[in-house]
């Protein structure tokens, strides 16, 4: 894999490596506090980001695709992935109309 790949590739799985050994056990852990309504959108506001970055890794890809059928499906999980970052950070909006500026946690 000269073509580049390998730096995707590597860079795609480090990310998915540092998600499953530094959120994930957080996110699980029980006995934790619950999360502040403050912080709620912080999380929704990371994962969009998150989803937007692969969005732009397969757009770029989709370029470089031999095939077209390739080229195409790229496209389509980047078209897809789009609305699906547009949904969380609408989310994250919500919640932070919601929350607004309140200090304390499960106010509404």
């Amino acid at each position: 894999m000269d073509s580049g790949v390998r730096a995707m590739v590597e860079a795609v799985d480090e990310a998915r490596r540092q998600l499953r050994e530094n959120a994930l056990p957080k996110a699980r852990e029980s006995g934790r506090d619950r999360v502040p309504a403050e912080e709620e959108a912080a999380l929704l506001g990371s994962l969009a980001g998150l989803v937007e970055a692969i969005v732009e890794l397969a757009a770029a890809a989709s370029d470089r695709m031999t095939t077209i059928d390739s080229g195409t499906v790229y496209h389509r999980v980047g078209t897809r992935l789009v609305d699906q970052a547009r949904y969380l950070r609408e989310d994250a909006e919500k919640v932070t109309r919601r929350v607004g500026g309140r200090a304390r946690p499960g106010v509404e």
